[in-house]
């Protein structure tokens, strides 16, 4: 397994911080930029990222305002997150990190709407996606959840009950086999993020992902783990042209750490595909 190093990269909302998992190799397949969901960050895609490095560079960034990088003064739009993503990977190559060209893109959840709208901006430099899970509502149900974002996810008190209703919400969503010791990370780096923890939420929510998904012109795998957006995944997936479905029923949330093996080998094959 490639050893996995972090560093920074400019972008126009400060410094965004990265993972990265070289691959040296002469004949490397592109590089795989990976992106996460709101409110975790790049940790998430640890468990991947060695296995995945044999054939080629594994960048994990995180999205501004979550995990070491640099916020946005507000909640910046998918647009936003495209945009800074292509640049940094640009400038990556510019500095000789990654290899310049084409590279794919892959997303969970957040990250998956991420990976969309860079594919359909980057038609000709994003040669493949992955996505894990698809937030695709229509617009009437994205006004609505902006609508109870507020009550879900209240900004910091006096009290506790926000702490426990995020718990609350970690304990549903999780799967069983991971530990508690786990899910207390995970609820301090949401409890770190103060109010703007939610914003990811916000910024998918205002972005037309539907739309974006039928404009997507490149081969799509699209991972389907039995989390909170199985049922939406499953009545979307085919909105992409070129895409194909890979359920995978009895896992949640921890699909990545969980089931590595097969996900590392769905993602190898669908990247191992000549463009």
């Amino acid at each position: 397994m490639h050893k996995i190093s972090r560093a920074y990269v400019k972008s126009r909302f400060g410094q965004l911080h990265y993972h990265i998992a070289k691959c040296d190799a002469a004949d490397a397949l592109p590089p795989l930029l990976c992106l996460h969901q709101t409110p975790s960050n790049g940790t998430d895609w640890l468990p991947v990222m060695g296995p995945l490095s044999r054939e080629r560079t594994v960048i994990a960034i995180d999205t501004p305002g979550y995990g070491m990088s640099d916020p946005s003064a507000e909640p910046a739009t998918i647009e936003d997150f495209s945009m800074v993503m292509s640049q940094a990977m640009l400038d990556l190559a510019e500095q000789s990190v990654i290899a310049r060209g084409q590279f794919d893109a892959m997303g969970f959840h957040t990250g998956s709407v991420i990976a969309t709208q860079l594919a359909t901006s980057l038609p000709h430099q994003v040669r493949r996606v992955v996505l894990f899970g698809l937030a695709a509502y229509p617009a009437d149900l994205r006004k609505e959840k902006l609508q109870m974002l507020q009550k879900a996810f209240p900004p910091p008190g006096p009290g506790i009950e926000h702490i426990k209703k995020l718990w609350a919400i970690i304990g549903q969503l999780s799967d069983p086999r991971i530990t508690w010791e786990e899910r207390h990370v995970s609820m301090a780096e949401c409890l770190r993020l103060g109010a703007r923890m939610p914003w990811g939420y916000v910024s998918v929510y205002r972005y037309d992902f539907l739309e974006a998904m039928a404009k997507v012109i490149q081969p799509v795998l699209v991972m389907n783990p039995q989390d909170d957006l199985w049922d939406i995944t499953n009545a979307t997936a085919q909105i992409f042209p070129n895409g194909r479905r890979v359920d995978l029923p009895g896992v949640k949330h921890g699909v990545l750490k969980l089931e590595t093996a097969r996900v590392v080998a769905e993602i190898e094959a669908f990247l191992q595909q000549p463009s």
